[in-house]
């Protein structure tokens, strides 16, 4: 199953300006998202770009870390769920995977991962979710 979402937000700073050989970013982005999954997304990065640095774009290598905190409804249940990310965006493609650690309200049972797919300006979260209520 998938959702599509659009970034309506991103903020991106380097942590210290002054240490160049410390390339780490951090970033303040916020998703929109619209399918089996509808609601809002806060996501929190940290980026140590990798040979390459903000300026490259969608060109950049970078390794990745963060938390995403969504709130809205799966399937028509509505609650929150935080979930951790880690892995790479290189040249375009970003590889993730995210991993519910939490969630609340009536989605408190969920429980899975998912995955980024972009497929030109398409942006899309692939959901292995598990419901057990």
């Amino acid at each position: 199953m998938s959702v599509l979402f659009s970034v309506t937000k991103w903020n991106e700073e380097p942590i210290d300006e002054q240490k160049t050989a410390f390339p780490i970013n951090r970033v303040r982005a916020e998703y929109e998202l619209e399918g089996d999954l509808l609601g809002k997304a806060w996501v929190e990065y940290l980026l140590y770009y990798l040979e390459s640095n903000k300026e490259d774009g969608p060109l950049a290598t970078a390794r990745i870390t963060g938390f995403l905190h969504f709130e809205g409804q799966y399937k028509g249940k509505t609650g929150t769920f935080t979930a951790a990310e880690k892995g790479i965006f290189d040249k375009g493609s970003l590889d993730s995977p995210g991993m519910i650690i939490k969630s609340t309200g009536g989605l408190q049972a969920l429980t899975g991962s998912y995955q980024y797919d972009f497929i030109g300006e398409t942006n899309k979260l692939i959901l292995n979710f598990k419901d057990d209520e």
